[in-house]
């Protein structure tokens, strides 16, 4: 109950609020204003193009907002490890290792690569080289393990998993949508969810308290690995093949998902649903941009410009807000 003559929400929460309201308000004006230019833009088929566009980058993107929510900013590794991860499930499928337990290797692996990058981060005490540095160690092992070639599978159940539409709706979308509700759960309601955020609000303060940093880092970094895993396992499985270079530019997708969503780059406030808002809204302006036919350069350096945008109004709002 709000103490009496005090107002129940914080004035920089109310104009967060606000602002962020007011963000939305420009991001649907700004949708109808491209449908109304665009009539191909707004139509069913094409959200569902969307969507699903959006789902792979999505999928790790929410993965990476913990990372970024923790205090330690990106890791450059995600699309590396993606590979290596696909490389792996593709040589236990075509193994004739059951499907379920190829998953559920794959997700181990996964376990450990996060383990590992946590607990480097935190003896290097810098994100970016010590995650660009694993990023070279996996797409290495991805080349290593699948001779630098073309693994295919031929399997009906791994298949399956890549095509099966329920509702109509491709699976990849499903699990997008879940598992970004999962991560508002996680950083919302649980206790790794609030470590989480106390890590990244102030590290110093955080460790004073008793906290472990360098398992909250851990922790960050497994649930990007899971991610990741979920990607392999899909995309491998709807496209029966797997490759070490299968996700190039995958690792800036996330991060400009990120940054668009208006996650604190200076950790401890966030939530893995604006990753994944931020993923759509790219995916939307890049769907805009291919049907308006305007070339590659032009869509790669407007999509540059909304990162910029969104980073230097959410940074401005985080400081009048303080």
């Amino acid at each position: 109950m709000a103490v009496a003559n005090q107002p129940a929400v914080a004035p920089g929460s109310q104009r967060r609020i606000g602002l962020y309201l007011g963000l939305l308000a420009g991001a649907v004006a700004a949708l109808l204003l491209a449908g109304w230019s665009t009539p191909n833009f707004l139509t069913f088929d094409n959200m569902f193009v969307v969507v699903r566009a959006a789902s792979i980058t999505g999928i790790v993107a929410v993965g990476m907002s913990y990372v970024t929510i923790s205090g330690n900013l990106f890791a450059l590794s995600a699309g590396q490890l993606s590979a290596l991860l696909s490389v792996v499930y593709a040589l236990m499928v075509r193994g004739n290792l059951w499907v379920p337990l190829s998953c559920a290797g794959v997700c181990a692996v996964a376990v450990l690569a996060g383990v590992l990058q946590g607990y480097a981060i935190t003896i290097i005490r810098n994100p970016i080289i010590t995650t660009i540095a694993f990023g070279a160690v996996f797409v290495g092992l991805a080349a290593y393990v699948s001779g630098n070639g073309n693994i295919r599978i031929h399997n009906e159940a791994a298949t399956w998993i890549g095509t099966v539409r329920p509702l109509g709706i491709p699976i990849q979308s499903w699990v997008f949508v879940a598992w970004a509700l999962i991560g508002l759960f996680v950083l919302k309601r649980s206790r790794i969810g609030r470590l989480i955020t106390l890590s990244g609000a102030n590290r110093l303060t955080a460790a004073a308290t008793g906290l472990r940093v360098d398992v909250v880092t851990a922790i960050s970094m497994v649930m990007l690995a899971l991610s990741c895993a979920i990607v392999a396992i899909f995309s491998v499985s709807q496209f029966s093949s797997a490759k070490a270079d299968m996700f190039p530019g995958l690792d800036i997708d996330c991060i400009a998902s990120v940054l668009v969503g208006g996650i604190a780059l200076r950790g401890g406030q966030g939530s893995p649903i604006q990753a994944a808002f931020g993923a759509v809204l790219i995916a939307l302006l890049q769907n805009y941009l291919l049907l308006r036919s305007l070339p590659t350069g032009v869509r790669l350096a407007i999509v540059g410009i909304l990162v910029v945008a969104a980073t230097s109004g959410f940074h401005l709002l985080q400081r009048r807000t303080r």
